[in-house]
């Protein structure tokens, strides 16, 4: 029971108690005034009365007494009276039946009233004549007693209602101090933290409410103070200080999420730079023309590819550039990339005059299939070829992918015609909680699709052109589908994780889809949700996640930042979106958490994650090794081939 209800329980009974006592007071008092005032009246009838009679007694003629009784009884209100002789005769009498109507009989049976009678001796002279008996009429006063009781009632009753409604205005107003108080203790609960800055009047409730502002404080400073170690660790750790482009470090670590075969980023097209003869550069121009050369290149380079919010933009060393644009073909990045070079001819050579100064390129595309020492194998070989036709041109390289040699109708129509022939297939990759029993948290479903030859292809066959054609919330669509119904038709218990592309989060029609799909999930199974998005899709479209959040949130189901990466603007997005966990991949996580100095653990990422309520999962674990350096860090979830390999839903 809530404290208001207590408080209005323990103050209505006080109350009803202290009124009712009230009125049954009253009413006793009522009820002897009424009683001594039914004697008072019968005594003063027969005084006043017999004293009349005294002075017209005559035992001869007794019609003047009896037409003086019946003046008073027909004036008042009496049960009897008689006039009795000397010897006991009554020598008259009138009588009334007690009958009261407008009285309750369930009143005169409960309120007992006793008739009070009076007498008074008759006198002749100085002899007497007999004496005059009078009983008063009880149904007065029942009626009067009744109707003193029907006003105390309606009294009670509006006193009530007034004492009442303050009672709960004076409550309401007093504990809604508790309530803001009893709200916030919810947030932190769930990981929000909000200040409260209604200060209550009431002593008790100020020092609660400073106490929980100041706890909210402190962990508000914990989260800002690690917020700002990672990001100016991050910065020293993965940023080129000359063009603020990531260096190589970092793209070393991000790589293997560009190449894992289960990744909408195992896709796309590469661009490697390359600044011919750096050093040679900086001694026959100058270092400032050389600077201006790569501060112009860099520049180029962020215009042209940060609209995609997936690509790595890396300065990998003095003078070349990596560029890794998922889900793109080589095509359009060949076609922007000898943009950059033309712009880059007319400022160095026709603007500035620098001959000396060359600048090349090289462009293909990548997938699931590559290594690390392939990809930039074949980027060397193209920049290379590129310089072989003199400077400032480029030249690109394919890996015969396959999926490149359909066009574009044709691949819509085959994708197409996968949802409608049920050849869009599932797979699954378990996510373990590491403890006595290797606890799985979730099982991540992964899209493949069987073409017409009976071969499966994995998401990085397919999902780039899909997003090319603008199908890939059909794709979602269509997983959201298939999984919902094989949870439900299959009964399963195990939790499984959804990974939803940024086309689906775009359109609030999708969101809408969602949410009936899984209100009718809901109401037919217990089992448990998890949807991810990437980093990057969290980082840029705030508003349309945070839709998808909220959505999936009033159902209990979770929700997890895939590929996480600390941007340059640090984790406060992190405080709006609060997701249940984020994946990142091992690498960035023993760079963020391992000094390489010392050989110390950085318990920042931690710190930062615990004060949000937030789980760190590692992904990409795929040795002994790795998972046990992961380990060392105090992280408990992993994903990887090591933990689970890949396999198809059944």
């Amino acid at each position: 029971m809530s404290l208001f209800k207590q408080l209005a329980l323990m103050l209505t009974l006080f109350l009803g108690i202290i009124l009712a006592l009230v009125m049954v007071l009253n009413f006793k008092t009522a009820s002897e005034f009424v009683q001594n005032q039914l004697y008072t009246d019968a005594k003063n009838t027969a005084h006043s009365l017999g004293l009349s009679l005294s002075k017209v007694a005559d035992p001869n003629d007794t019609s003047s007494m009896d037409t003086m009784i019946n003046a008073i009884f027909d004036s008042g209100y009496y049960q009897s009276i008689r006039l009795v002789d000397l010897e006991g005769k009554v020598v008259y009498e009138r009588n009334n039946d007690v009958r009261v109507s407008d009285v309750p009989q369930w009143f005169i049976t409960v309120v007992s009233i006793k008739n009070a009678s009076a007498s008074s001796d008759i006198m002749m002279g100085w002899s007497r004549f007999g004496s005059l008996h009078v009983s008063g009429h009880t149904g007065n006063a029942y009626r009067q007693l009744y109707s003193t009781f029907i006003r105390l009632i309606e009294t009670f009753l509006v006193m009530g209602a007034i004492v009442f409604s303050l009672l709960y205005l004076l409550l309401t107003l007093s504990l809604k101090s508790l309530k803001r108080i009893g709200d916030q203790a919810k947030a932190i609960i769930e990981n929000q933290f909000i200040f409260e800055d209604k200060i209550p009047f009431t002593t008790e409730f100020r020092s609660v409410t400073v106490a929980m502002n100041a706890m909210v404080g402190k962990v508000k400073d914990i989260f800002d103070r690690e917020n700002e170690t990672l990001q100016r660790y991050q910065e020293l750790l993965y940023k080129d200080a000359q063009t603020k482009l990531y260096n190589r470090r970092y793209a070393i670590s991000k790589l293997p999420d560009y190449l894992q075969a289960d990744s909408l980023l195992s896709s796309g097209s590469f661009v490697l730079f390359s600044i011919d003869e750096p050093e040679n550069l900086k001694k026959s121009c100058g270092y400032q023309a050389y600077n201006d050369l790569v501060v112009r290149l860099s520049a180029s380079i962020s215009s042209q590819f940060s609209s995609n919010s997936n690509a790595l933009l890396a300065r990998l060393n003095e003078g070349d550039f990596l560029v890794m644009s998922p889900q793109e073909g080589y095509s359009d990045t060949a076609q922007a990339t000898q943009e950059i070079l033309t712009q880059l001819k007319i400022d160095m050579l026709d603007n500035l005059g620098i001959l000396e100064m060359n600048v090349n390129a090289g462009v293909g595309d990548y997938n699931s299939n590559d290594t690390l020492k392939s990809l930039f194998s074949r980027a060397d070989n193209c920049v290379i070829q590129a310089k072989s036709h003199g400077k400032y041109a480029l030249s690109t390289i394919s890996s015969g992918d396959s999926s490149m040699m359909l066009g574009r109708e044709e691949w819509k129509k085959e994708l197409l015609l996968s949802i409608e022939e049920s050849r869009l297939l599932l797979a699954f990759q378990s996510v373990i909680i590491h403890n006595d029993t290797d606890t799985v948290l979730h099982e991540e479903i992964f899209l493949r699709l069987l073409d017409c030859e009976g071969t499966i292809h994995s998401a990085g066959y397919f999902i780039p052109i899909a997003t090319t054609l603008g199908l890939m919330d059909t794709l979602d669509r269509a997983m959201i589908t298939q999984v919902l119904k094989y949870i439900t038709e299959e009964k399963i218990a195990t939790p499984m994780a959804l990974n939803i592309s940024v086309n689906f989060i775009q359109k609030s029609t999708n969101i809408e889809w969602l949410k009936e799909q899984l209100k009718l999930f809901s109401s037919t199974t217990t089992t448990s949700l998890w949807f991810e998005v990437s980093n990057a899709v969290v980082v840029s479209q705030m508003d349309s996640v945070k839709q998808l959040v909220d959505v999936i949130r009033s159902f209990g189901y979770h929700f997890g930042i895939d590929h996480f990466v600390l941007p340059a603007d640090g984790a406060h997005y992190l405080r709006t979106i609060r997701p249940d966990y984020v994946k990142a991949n091992t690498t960035y996580l023993t760079d963020m958490m391992i000094d390489k100095e010392n050989g110390s653990i950085r318990e920042s990422l931690n710190n930062l994650t615990k004060s949000l309520g937030i789980s760190i999962i590692a992904m990409t674990i795929e040795s002994a090794e790795q998972f046990e350096e992961i380990k060392s860090l105090g992280i408990k979830r992993f994903q990887g081939t090591f933990i689970a390999p890949v396999a198809m839903l059944k």
